[in-house]
């Protein structure tokens, strides 16, 4: 687990559990965009999305912290980025279960940028 909370130059599992996650991520987005946002099948990719997405961001964000970050300051912006990780998640998790999920809450986003029927665009 300290592996994952702080990876840095990690080791094969946490690179092979990175690399497995952006595979979950690509499964997962097409299928919660094209699913009905109430469906069953959109709930389980807006969950699945809701971990693996933050998940994946926390040992990429590690990974430009252990190439940017000066050595002394390593250790607090860790613990930065595993508070910011746990907000992502918690976020994420609350919006795909009690919320539209995450699908739908993007497709939400993208229909109130487009004018209502009837009118029109200034």
């Amino acid at each position: 687990m300290n592996a994952i909370l702080f990876a840095d130059s990690a080791g094969p599992k946490v690179q092979r559990l990175y690399q497995q996650s952006g595979y979950v991520l690509a499964g997962l987005v097409p299928a919660t965009l094209l699913a009905d946002s109430s469906s069953i099948p959109a709930r389980v990719a807006d969950v699945g999305l809701a971990a693996a997405l933050p998940l994946h961001s926390h040992v990429a964000l590690n990974y430009v912290v252990s190439d940017y970050v000066p050595k002394t300051f390593q250790l607090p912006v860790r613990a930065g980025v595993a508070g910011l990780t746990a907000v992502a998640f918690l976020g994420l998790m609350k919006t795909a279960v009690l919320g539209p999920g995450i699908g739908g809450a993007v497709k939400k986003l993208w229909r109130s940028g487009k004018p209502e029927d009837g009118v029109r665009a200034a």
